[in-house]
């Protein structure tokens, strides 16, 4: 996890999340392969709604609505931003896209769910 941020810059962060929260909070949600495996997402819950009825085929369902505000989230909404704003071709996306997978486990972990397994460990 290479995030830096400095105190003011996580407590803006923290703050932009707790008013982003009024028109759709945060969730984390389950998706489960026909297989048998699972992944964890952290979601806000407008675009979970839009997801599951994009891909009816697929079980996914809320396993935490309204999650806490915490640094490790703080950390989860910058690493997301950051990749919302970079080239697929940027060769510094596989590097951010890890930094997403370990700030989700995080939050995982503060929720007391299951982390995901990372993709370096396949």
């Amino acid at each position: 996890m290479a995030l830096e941020l400095s105190k003011e810059q996580l407590s803006q962060i923290k703050q932009q999340l707790s008013a982003t929260r009024e028109q759709s909070h945060l969730v984390i949600f389950k998706t489960t392969d026909p297989q048998g495996g699972f992944m964890h997402m952290i979601t806000d819950y407008n675009t979970f709604e839009n997801l599951k009825q994009a891909r009816s085929n697929m079980q996914m369902e809320v396993v935490r609505d309204i999650i806490p505000i915490t640094d490790s989230l703080a950390y989860w909404a910058v690493a997301q931003d950051t990749a919302g704003h970079m080239d697929p071709k940027d060769p510094n996306m596989q590097k951010v896209a890890l930094d997403i997978e370990e700030y989700t486990n995080e939050v995982l972990k503060e929720n007391k769910l299951p982390e995901n397994k990372l993709s370096e460990d396949e």
